[in-house]
């Protein structure tokens, strides 16, 4: 078995020195304004049960989507809930993505045309710039 590589080991132990080397925090209970799980829902035991007896329910035995919905990892809540969202909107349909940058870069390229207008704060979160900027209208900040 190799040894970590001298350069790696000088890295680390420069990190270390200076104070900037990152280490994984301690599981806590803390409110968490700094993820995408700010309304505490992923920690939530009513919202864990409810969703333990929905599965058992439905008699649903896979753990997690299993992949890219395109690919593998549909399953039939994402369609009951887009259904629900479509009727709750009084819309035709509805799509759910797993994150705000895929929604954002999945929306921009395929909805807004190239006569449209994309309007955007200067100060939007970094993750919403990368949709307008794969898009075909006119962008403005402001």
């Amino acid at each position: 078995m190799e040894r970590f590589p001298k350069s790696l080991c000088a890295k680390l132990d420069r990190r270390t020195a200076e104070g900037t080397l990152r280490k994984l925090p301690e599981p806590n209970t803390l409110a968490d304004f700094a993820s995408n799980d700010y309304l505490g829902l992923a920690r939530s035991e009513e919202v864990f049960n409810a969703a333990h007896r929905l599965l058992i329910a439905e008699e649903i035995k896979v753990n997690g989507a299993t992949g890219s919905r395109l690919i593998t990892g549909n399953h039939s809540l994402y369609t009951a809930t887009e259904e629900f969202l479509a009727g709750f909107h009084n819309s035709e349909s509805a799509l759910i993505y797993n994150s705000g940058y895929d929604a954002n870069t999945g929306f921009f390229p395929c909805v807004p045309q190239k006569a449209d207008i994309v309007l955007y704060a200067e100060n939007i979160h970094a993750l919403i710039l990368d949709g307008p900027r794969f898009s075909k209208p006119f962008r403005y900040q402001f």
